[in-house]
């Protein structure tokens, strides 16, 4: 492998090789490949850092020009009284309805049991 113009480190592969005997480390669990995505991220960092630091906004690639969102003080009012509106909620409602049970079981725990009825 060249050396990489925009770091000082040596000049490793990103990645393990396939095969390649993993001698003087632990066997791999739930963190395989943080170490590999690790060095591949600090070395796009600096290509970036290098390329782009003191940058205008104004001149960077248009994924990395920050977006104008929108500010919620100007959305639109939310109504939360909607849902003195909904037909099964309002008295005289004919038709299936959820009901909540809290049930102790015997050693003690409990659970909540919805049921329609």
């Amino acid at each position: 492998l060249k050396q990489p113009l925009w770091t000082d480190r040596p000049a490793t592969p990103p990645f393990p090789r396939i095969g390649r005997a993993r001698a003087g480390r632990a066997p791999r669990g739930m963190s395989e490949g943080l170490e590999d995505f690790a060095a591949v991220r600090k070395i796009i960092e600096d290509k970036l850092h290098q390329e782009f630091y003191n940058v205008p906004t104004k001149d960077l690639p248009p994924r990395m020009q920050p977006r104008q969102l929108p500010n919620l003080q100007d959305a639109a009012k939310i109504d939360w009284d909607d849902w003195k509106e909904w037909e099964w909620l309002k008295p005289g409602w004919k038709g299936i309805k959820m009901h909540s049970q809290c049930v102790i079981n015997s050693d003690g725990s409990a659970e909540v049991r919805s049921v329609w009825k």
